[in-house]
This record gives structure tokens, sequence and C-alpha cells, in this order.
């Protein structure tokens, strides 16, 4: 049976790919892109968008996530390697992950956008 995080993870998911639909204009769907094997959350079907979608906390609701780093690093990393014309990660429940990832380590993204997108009211908003 799935952890209550993880059927949050997964609903999360699905209303990010709604969302990142509409705000693009084009249904994104689970897909893969050529020389990468990694199935992703959201890609057009053109595959010039493509993103991943992620449900994180700070640990214990308040300590940096080191671990959680590490797999935001590894998604952009592999964005960064394809050729899409779009790429991004959208991120949800706890803002603070992302916006400490990027104060870190944003410097070294070259061309991932990173989305926070409030569950409750649907609001998609840029981190850089």
């Amino acid at each position: 049976m799935p952890s209550t995080s993880g059927i949050q993870s997964v609903k999360f998911e699905i209303l990010a790919r709604k969302i990142l639909s509409k705000h693009f204009g084009t249904p994104l769907t689970k897909g893969k892109v050529p020389k990468v094997e990694k199935e992703f959350d959201m890609v057009s079907l053109d595959r010039n968008i493509v993103g991943d979608a992620k449900y994180l906390t700070m640990v214990k609701g308040e300590r940096l996530p080191p671990a959680k780093f590490s797999i935001i690093a590894e998604h952009v990393w592999l964005l960064e390697k394809i050729s899409a014309t779009y790429k991004f990660l959208v991120f949800g429940n706890d803002r603070r992950v992302p916006q400490e990832w990027l104060e870190k380590y944003g410097n070294l993204v070259q061309n991932v956008v990173f989305f926070f997108l409030d569950e409750r009211t649907c609001r998609l908003e840029r981190l850089n």
C-alpha cells in the first residue's frame, strides 16, 4: 500500500501535468526522450517541452534535505542533457526546498526552469 506522502506525490503530479499543459498550451504526458533512459513526468508530443514534478519537504519540516538536493541536481543534469526547447522542474508541498537549492546551486543551472505550484490555489510561480 502506498504511503500518504506517495499518494500526495501522485496527486501532485497529476495536478501539475494539468496546470503545465494549460500553461504551455499543449498536452503533456509521461514519456521518454531520445538518448535518456528515464520516463519524464511531462513531455509534449513533439518532445520540445520536458519536465518533472517533485513533491518535497524539508527534513522534519525545518532542516535542509541533502538527499533531496541530490535528487534535484540529478534531474537538472538529466534535463540539461536533452535537446528539448523548454525544460523544467515543478515543485509542490514546500517552497523552501527549491528556493534553498536555487540559493545554493542556482548559479550552476543553465537552462532548466524551476516552478512552484501551490496546490490549494493552483497558482504556478516561476522561481528562477
